[in-house]
């Protein structure tokens, strides 16, 4: 361990969705990638955008845009996808861009007030970086274990 971590920081990548700054464990993500074809997958849930092949392994895609009511932006270049997972089960994550893998303390994370746009039972906290503000997601409250099973049987269609 490097001279004076704690070993209760943590990095986080940090990532855009309609200018809006979100962040994820990195302990939850297993690469980023760029987007590429997304195949839809007919009669998927709404937020599920579709699968893509990676390396050989079909991974379905979720548009946080639409999960979480936010506007579609213009995609371009800088859209990404982050390859999270959740009990085994990977899945992606479509973002505007990924801008950095941030190390934080436990002290820079506050609760979420009562009013911010995203549902709640997503977040674990909001963090204060600076003069930025960062919604750090909960992976493994993104999606309910129904919508988990969901995305498993998008696997199977391909």
């Amino acid at each position: 361990m490097a001279h004076g971590q704690k070993t209760s920081d943590r990095q986080v990548v940090v990532f855009a969705i309609n200018e809006q700054l979100f962040g994820i464990d990195i302990a939850n993500v297993s690469e980023i990638i760029r987007l590429e074809k997304v195949t839809p997958i007919p009669q998927a849930p709404y937020y599920a955008e579709g699968v893509i092949n990676i390396r050989g392994t079909v991974i379905p895609v979720i548009n946080l845009h639409t999960l979480f009511g936010i506007q579609t932006g213009t995609r371009d270049d800088k859209c990404r996808v982050i390859i999270a997972e959740h009990g085994g089960q990977k899945f992606g994550l479509i973002v505007d861009a990924v801008y950095e893998v941030k190390k934080i303390t436990p002290d820079q994370i506050k609760p979420a007030p009562p009013s911010i746009t995203v549902d709640q039972y997503y977040l674990k906290g909001i963090i204060l970086d600076g003069d930025r503000l960062v919604v750090l997601l909960d992976p493994n409250k993104i999606l309910s274990p129904k919508d988990m099973e969901e995305l498993q049987a998008m696997e199977h269609q391909t």
